[in-house]
């Protein structure tokens, strides 16, 4: 993957990770309209990692938005070809579905090993100019250690508080 100034990555928590007793529909509607934004301020390719919770959610939200936008794009970056081996079925069908429906799937290796998510997560932002994260700026973990990577590449970052 090389640099390009309209690609966007998008990260964020895992479900279980949210707070308590956040608004998953709030939380969607918002993070909708910072995509929407993002289309407008031109950007038309929208990487994730695909992992639970915001990855998926997101990649759903572009895949809806195609319809309005159809110059955007949907690449999957898989950390691994296992990622989802382990996961409740409605976390896989949701995973799957999107695989399908994405315009670009790039998976950097076969099994998993320690360090490939974070592999994944610096590819991403090697080549966008933004990002969004879903994000409580509290927790510690992959979404904050890629916000503070993207920040120190020069990345646009918009942060989505859940």
């Amino acid at each position: 993957m090389a640099f390009q100034e309209s690609t966007c990555t998008i990260s964020g928590m895992r479900p279980h990770k949210l707070p308590g007793k956040f608004d998953l529909s709030g939380l969607l509607s918002r993070l909708e309209e910072e995509i929407r934004k993002t289309v407008l301020q031109g950007c038309d390719t929208f990487q994730t990692g695909m992992a639970m919770g915001v990855d998926i959610w997101a990649a759903e939200i572009i895949i809806k938005l195609k319809s309005e936008y159809p110059r955007i794009r949907l690449i999957c970056c898989l950390p691994c070809e296992t990622q989802a081996d382990n996961w409740p079925d409605e976390w896989r069908e949701k995973y799957f579905d999107t695989l399908v429906k994405a315009d670009e799937v790039v998976c950097l290796q076969k099994h998993y090993t320690a360090g490939c998510m974070q592999r994944r997560n610096r590819a991403m932002i090697g080549n966008s100019s933004r990002l969004i994260a879903v994000h409580d700026k509290i927790s510690a973990g992959g979404t904050a250690q890629t916000i503070n990577y993207a920040k120190t590449k020069g990345l646009k970052v918009f942060i989505v508080n859940p």
